[in-house]
């Protein structure tokens, strides 16, 4: 069985600063990837941190309810496969009123 889940923390807890020392290449790099994101280099390594908690936490989880193996999502994952400019509102309306006449005309 194959179970995917998406763990948002929503927790705002105090921040602390950390130094790392990364290869200057790669640091270029994930500085320019970070830019064309729109995202900061800290919440990028955030996000990983809390991936390799959540991974943890999935896999207890999934063991104990017998679910195997969960796959957590990320919040930038689940942003970026979402279709951009859909309105979920009038998508909704016409099934909505398709539905209405379906019936009406039975």
């Amino acid at each position: 069985m194959y179970v995917r889940i998406y763990v948002h923390t929503g927790i705002w807890m105090a921040k602390k600063k950390l130094t790392l020392s990364l290869e200057g290449d790669l640091l270029d790099e994930v500085k320019g990837i970070a830019a064309i994101r729109g995202r900061s280099l800290s919440g990028i390594v955030e996000e990983y941190l809390e991936y390799l908690v959540f991974e943890r936490w999935a896999e207890a989880l999934g063991k104990e309810l017998g679910l195997g193996d969960l796959e957590l999502t990320t919040e930038s994952e689940i942003s970026g496969s979402r279709p951009k400019g859909l309105d979920a509102a009038a998508a909704v309306r016409e099934l909505r009123e398709r539905r209405v006449k379906d019936i009406a005309g039975s």
